[in-house]
């Protein structure tokens, strides 16, 4: 069972992941924001998604707010890191750094190649 982690900022429920399967793909398409390349969910469609994933076999983590800044990783915004983007979920800009809020602790260990764990006034923003 594959495991997505779900990251609620406000209202909204958002979760990064490639389906090798076009037809659960298909099924979640409204829900794709293109141009983050991510799935947006409102608190209404919350139920819809996650039985539909349940029924493609994906197991849901909710992450909570205190562990967001465990995804998080800080970079130089100057730094190339677009092929961390593609792990992204959301990402903040302060001066000459980013926060990437990383899809999963795997890719956040990879992102930590670049970057450095967020100290305490980054964790007080995330």
């Amino acid at each position: 069972m594959k495991t997505i982690n779900f990251f609620r900022f406000g209202n909204i429920y958002y979760f990064k992941h490639y389906f090798r399967s076009r037809e659960i793909f298909e099924e979640l398409r409204s829900y794709y924001d293109s141009y983050e390349y991510r799935f947006k969910v409102k608190e209404e469609d919350l139920d819809y998604v996650l039985e539909k994933l349940k029924s493609y076999d994906y197991e849901i983590n909710f992450v909570d707010e205190e562990e967001i800044s465990d995804y998080a990783v800080i970079i130089n915004k100057y730094e190339k890191h677009a092929d961390l983007l593609k792990r992204a979920v959301d990402t903040i800009e302060i001066g000459d750094e980013k926060a990437l809020v990383m899809k999963d602790k795997d890719s956040k260990e990879e992102a930590l190649t670049l970057g450095k764990e967020p100290d305490d006034e980054w964790e007080a923003r995330l």
